[in-house]
């Protein structure tokens, strides 16, 4: 069988309980992965089979009832050996194997969802930086409008002033509003791709802004950065809840506009040039 190449976009999760698949589904759908599920090993390798070139990485139960999730990750590394796979098991003594088989990540059960989670979006990270690798040629360059939405005036200003004239390689076009009620009105006129908007705003709070852009107040964007200063552990899960990337204040130019360019070949917000 043909291996993966860098730029699928569907994650295969093959466990036996359901609260597994709904929470990877949960997780991977906002960012624009297609979720496949799968409650058995057998019923996996047939969606393996028919979907294989699409599946970006797979979500990998060991203790499934009607086959053995090791003898399912050999028949999945030998037809398919760049799928990332993350295992997931009760049986600690098999962590050495499963690394030798090559998994991305070994989850013991009962886990953390935080480390859960966190094995997610570092396999989720992986792929989108593999499609940027692979997409941007020399002649192309991300582009994308850019709505800031804060309440510090400060904070938007430098921020326009990073993106539009600081960051290279790049095409960003940035406005700025400093409420939800001023950034709902700007986007009808400026059509944001991106906007990065700080959580915890007077009059309106920024997963409140996100809300009604997806409920069809003004223009909404393709995607979202969280980008804050919130340190209590409540506003913290508030804020994730939202299932887009947060980042906290202050942070480095860099961080920040590797995000935007992952988010731009995500999306295909890209830009041919000419020399």
């Amino acid at each position: 069988m043909t291996p993966l190449q860098a730029g699928r976009e569907t994650i295969l999760v093959i466990d036996s309980e359901a609260n597994v698949r709904w929470f990877v589904a949960r997780l991977g759908r906002p960012r624009g992965y297609e979720v496949l599920t799968a409650a058995g090993g057998m019923e996996g390798l047939k969606i393996l089979q028919e979907q294989g070139t699409k599946i970006a990485f797979v979500v990998l139960d060991l203790g499934m009832p009607d086959m053995g999730g090791l003898e399912v990750l050999k028949t999945l590394r030998k037809n398919y050996p760049d799928v990332p796979v993350i295992a997931v098991t009760e049986a600690k003594e098999k962590k050495d194997e499963c690394f030798l088989l090559g998994v991305e990540a070994f989850i013991q059960k009962p886990y953390d969802l935080e480390e859960f989670c966190r094995a997610l979006e570092s396999t989720m990270d992986q792929q989108v930086l593999d499609r940027t690798q692979a997409s941007l040629d020399s002649d192309t360059v991300p582009a994308a409008r850019i709505l800031i939405v804060d309440d510090e005036q400060q904070v938007c200003e430098v921020l326009s002033e990073l993106l539009f004239e600081d960051a290279h390689g790049v095409d960003f076009k940035v406005q700025w509003a400093t409420s939800g009620e001023d950034a709902l009105k700007l986007s009808k006129e400026f059509e944001p791709d991106i906007a990065i908007v700080d959580i915890k705003m007077p009059g309106m709070w920024g997963d409140e802004l996100i809300k009604r852009f997806k409920a069809g107040e003004g223009h909404c964007p393709r995607d979202f950065v969280i980008y804050t200063s919130i340190t209590d552990p409540g506003q913290i899960e508030r804020a994730k809840k939202l299932g887009h990337k947060l980042i906290a204040k202050p942070t480095d130019l860099d961080i920040l506009l590797d995000v935007l360019i992952k988010m731009c070949v995500q999306h295909h917000l890209l830009k041919k040039v000419t020399a």
